[in-house]
């Protein structure tokens, strides 16, 4: 039987192959050799690595979609005043008067100027940024900037309140939305398309949708007493929920789009959720469509007004938590001219 002992002084000069600590070969104990040994593990049996090991935390973070905040887009915006001024006052005036023939010793005619002012009260609203200290170092472990991410959460919650206030106002305050002013026309219903609906889902040839923009013009144009004509920039709001209507084709291959880009060419055709019942969350009852002048003699018709569009509260901070307010607060929508609006529901 070979024995290391043996064979370790010619490994080692003949073939430069030293192996301190080594004083057997296997087997030379006196190992039986009717079978080949076994050893047995005593751990449990190998599972693979650990599932973290071979994972990996994507850098690029998704965010949830909300409806977007169009109404400071649709309706423009202005900063009237501050948090502490809780009621505005617009000032209207008109001219008033009458002449007569002309003689030089007539007394009759007169002329004068009346002078109105339309008030609107503040709302401010607000919410709160907070976080752990253990918390947000967790998050970090996970790519992700959780102090950032709060107060980005508040910045947001905060914007969807205000676009909220824009469109339906505060009740219980001179505080009105674009779409619930009281001071808006009575809203006009869309003619019959199918059957007994008006609405432009029921049909696909946009020539039976067509005549609704022209009804709404022929109510706006009226009430305009002739200060606006075909060329007139003109501004449609419409729910979102109906934009695949601009796409219908009739037989000659044109959309409903050319055909209102046509008639009216400084039209723009903005496309609004809450002016949908479906994307609206419950605020509005029916499908409504607006027309309106943007501009009117130089003074815009309507506008969204805000008192401020975020103030930041003191950093309060605990043992192991902070928190900070977050403030925001606005005027609703102000129709400076409500008759150069007009309205159609049920489309």
């Amino acid at each position: 039987m070979a024995s290391f002992r043996n064979d370790a002084t010619r490994l080692a000069q003949d073939w430069g192959i030293n192996l301190p600590g080594v004083t057997h070969y296997v087997g030379e104990k006196g190992n039986a050799y009717d079978a080949a040994p076994t050893f047995a593990p005593t751990t449990a049996p190998n599972s693979g690595i650990p599932a973290v090991i071979n994972t990996m935390v994507d850098p690029q973070l998704i965010r949830q979609l909300i409806t977007p905040t169009k109404s400071e887009e649709i309706y423009g915006s202005q900063k009237k005043g501050d948090r502490a001024i809780k009621t505005v006052m617009f000032p209207v005036i008109e001219a008033s008067g009458y002449a007569v023939a002309y003689g030089d010793y007539e007394q009759a005619g007169d002329s004068s100027a009346n002078a109105n002012w339309v008030n609107r009260q503040s709302f401010t609203f607000q919410t709160w940024a907070k976080y752990g200290d253990l918390e947000a170092e967790m998050m970090g472990m996970g790519s992700i900037d959780w102090v950032a991410e709060q107060r980005t959460a508040g910045a947001s919650v905060l914007e969807k309140q205000q676009n909220q206030q824009y469109l339906f106002g505060v009740t219980g305050l001179e505080n009105y939305g674009a779409l619930n002013d009281p001071a808006l026309p009575a809203a006009i219903t869309a003619s019959v398309k199918s059957g007994a609906s008006t609405a432009w889902t029921s049909v696909s040839d946009p020539n039976l949708i067509y005549p609704d923009f022209v009804t709404l013009f022929a109510a706006l144009n009226k009430t305009m007493m002739g200060n606006i004509n075909n060329q007139t920039r003109l501004k449609v709001v419409a729910p979102s929920e109906l934009s695949q209507v601009m796409t219908y084709t009739n037989q000659f291959g044109i959309t409903l789009e050319d055909m209102l880009k046509k008639a009216w060419p400084n039209i723009v055709i903005e496309f609004l959720p809450e002016a949908g019942v479906t994307m609206s969350g419950g605020y509005t009852s029916a499908n409504v469509m607006q027309m309106f002048v943007p501009e009117v003699d130089g003074v815009e018709t309507v506008t969204t007004a805000f008192t401020e569009r975020l103030t930041m509260g003191r950093l309060e901070q605990y043992s192991t938590n902070a928190r900070q307010k977050m403030m925001r607060g606005g005027w609703g929508t102000i129709w400076k001219r409500p008759m150069a609006v007009a309205q159609m529901v049920g489309i």
